[in-house]
């Protein structure tokens, strides 16, 4: 080591360090050191890339048949682009890609380097190619909503799940909970619908969740075929794992609602409502369900498929199948979307099919020229020779379209006393609605635009009632509101914000608001909100509405009441003569 730090060999003695000048001298012979190494680690490489280059490009000459000279006698070329007659690394031919991209190794399909393997084939798939592994983000996506939907519909339509999740210390009564579970007792004292008919359908769609996001499955129709259950199999595990986490889990029963560590009574027994029925019918039901599913889907819906695709029979269809239904719901799919053929309704609101000339799709070998080519081939006389002095706004170009079709979704949790006199009401509507762009201009449009009210849920204080869960009544209801109107504003954006104005009536089920009121009750709502396009014709709408309910005194009692109204929807959007609709 002192030979390599000093020219001449010294001693210090224990405990002490060279003088600073040597240390400094010692420094630089080192950075000597690295700095040539590192020029021939520099030099060695380039050297080593140049000569592969070379062999790649005279390999493929000598497959191509213009090699010349004898026979197994090469070359070494020379370094920089000069190597291959002047030309550059880019323009350097590409190494040949077997037939396929592809190559079949006992039975299965292994990809080559650089190349993708089809979807259907993912199946058959050997090496674990990226793109047939599972979409672990959307799979996660799709069961956070399931899970999400089932716990929001227990804590809706259940006093006591409301009562026994915001009641003594929530960490506490989750653990007692999980601790409280009997294993060793099959019934769990539900009705056999819930744990012989509605647990397995459960599990048949926590198992289209895994199906339709895991690449090795999602194409495979019913066969008896080692991938076929190889993937049904995979998908039960699945559902095994999620079945456990609803009933045990912070964010299934244990956590919401408490099941398990308090007693109920029924039948003159008491339970704690646990057991182990749920946790082998979910899995095990559910993958029976599935396969029938599939059996189903191939031998009967399939052909149902051709003879009518209007969107009616097909959504009539997806009856046959509800739990494949309800997993592509969850994915905001059409209930009959399927991963193993294309299945597009026949009307005005599906998605266009781009039509090009046969003679064009000879000339270029594809469907139609791209959004460039149709760009740089306008010269640039043409564009000053055509345009107006004022060009005019092009609809088409526009996102969105004349016509619009949506539904959206709403809650009110506060209610207000501007207009109204009844206070804590929740309110909870979900419309249907159209609209048509009636008046277009540069900066704004102006829509009309009616919406049907499928289903409206009312909630108020009851004080009278003689037990804690009649402290309040809920009551259902639907209606219609035909004057409407929305102007857009930023039409050029992919974020639109709007106002908007609706106003018509909701009849209920009973009387609403007071016991002398009416089921009668007129609607009038104001707001504002932002269209959010996804795509060209599909948007994602965020939006708040004040709207007052009142019967307008044609009842003895006249309660009215305000909502405030946050929604979220959704839209698909057409304009007539833009593309032929879907008929595949």
């Amino acid at each position: 080591m002192r030979s390599l730090l000093f020219s001449k060999p010294v001693s210090f003695a224990d405990g002490e360090w060279p003088p600073l000048r040597r240390r400094r001298s010692a420094h630089r012979l080192w950075i000597r050191v690295c700095g040539v190494a590192g020029a021939l680690a520099l030099l060695w490489s380039g050297s080593a890339r140049a000569y592969q280059l070379g062999q790649g490009y005279a390999q493929e000459s000598f497959q191509a048949g213009s090699f010349s000279g004898p026979p197994f006698r090469f070359v070494v070329p020379k370094t920089g682009p000069e190597a291959v007659g002047g030309t550059s690394y880019d323009d350097l031919p590409d190494a040949p890609v077997p037939e396929g991209g592809r190559s079949a190794v006992a039975g299965g399909t292994v990809s080559v380097a650089g190349t993708s393997v089809p979807l259907k084939e993912c199946p058959y798939d050997k090496t674990s190619a990226p793109e047939c592994r599972v979409h672990w983000r959307q799979l996660l996506i799709s069961s956070a909503v399931f899970i999400t939907w089932q716990n929001t519909a227990n804590v809706y339509s259940g006093y006591w799940y409301r009562y026994e999740t915001t009641t003594g210390n929530w960490w506490t009564r989750d653990v007692k909970s999980v601790v409280g579970y009997k294993f060793s007792v099959w019934a769990d004292g539900n009705p056999m619908l819930d744990d012989y008919i509605g647990h397995p359908l459960m599990g048949d769609i926590t198992n289209f969740l895994w199906i339709q996001n895991d690449p090795k499955g999602m194409t495979i129709e019913f066969s008896n075929t080692r991938p076929y259950w190889r993937s049904r199999l995979r998908a039960m595990a699945f559902s095994t794992v999620y079945s456990t986490e609803w009933k045990l889990g912070p964010i299934g029963e244990s956590g919401v609602g408490h099941q398990g560590d308090h007693l109920s009574y029924d039948d003159g027994r008491t339970r704690n409502e646990t057991g182990f029925v749920s946790l082998v019918t979910t899995p095990v039901g559910g993958t029976v369900w599935t396969v029938a599913e599939d059996i189903i889907d191939k031998k009967v819906v399939r052909h149902l498929e051709d003879f009518n695709r209007n969107p009616f029979m097909l959504m009539g269809y997806s009856f046959l199948t509800p739990g494949h239904t309800t997993a592509n719901l969850l994915r905001f799919r059409p209930p009959w979307y399927r991963d193993s053929r294309t299945v597009k309704a026949n009307s005005f609101w599906s998605d266009p099919i781009p039509t090009v000339s046969a003679s064009a799709q000879e000339g270029t070998g594809r469907e139609g020229p791209s959004e460039e080519e149709v760009v740089t081939n306008i010269s640039s006389t043409d564009l000053v020779r055509t345009a107006p002095q004022r060009p005019a706004v092009q609809a088409s170009a526009l996102p969105g379209g004349t016509h619009e079709l949506g539904a959206w979704w709403g809650l009110s949790l506060i209610s207000g006393h501007v207009l109204g006199s009844t206070s804590d009401v929740k309110y909870m509507p979900i419309d249907v609605r159209y609209s048509y762009r009636f008046l277009l201009h540069e900066h704004w449009a102006l829509r009309y635009s009616p919406e049907i009210a499928a289903l409206a849920m009312i909630d108020w204080q009851t004080p009278q009632g003689p037990a804690p869960f009649d402290l309040r009544k809920r009551v259902y209801g639907s209606g219609i509101s035909p004057e409407g109107f929305q102007v857009d504003f930023r039409l050029h954006s992919r974020v639109q914000p709007f106002l908007s104005n609706n106003a018509g009536f909701i009849y209920f089920a009973d009387r609403v608001l007071a016991p002398q009121g009416s089921q009668f009750m007129y609607t009038v709502d104001v707001g504002a909100g932002i269209n959010i396009f996804r795509k060209q014709t599909q948007a994602v709408t965020i939006g708040y509405r004040f709207q007052h309910l009142s019967n307008a005194g044609i009842s003895l009692e006249n309660p009215g009441t305000d909502a405030n109204v946050f929604y979220v929807g959704v839209s698909r959007f057409r304009t007539k003569g833009e593309g032929a609709s879907g008929a595949r």
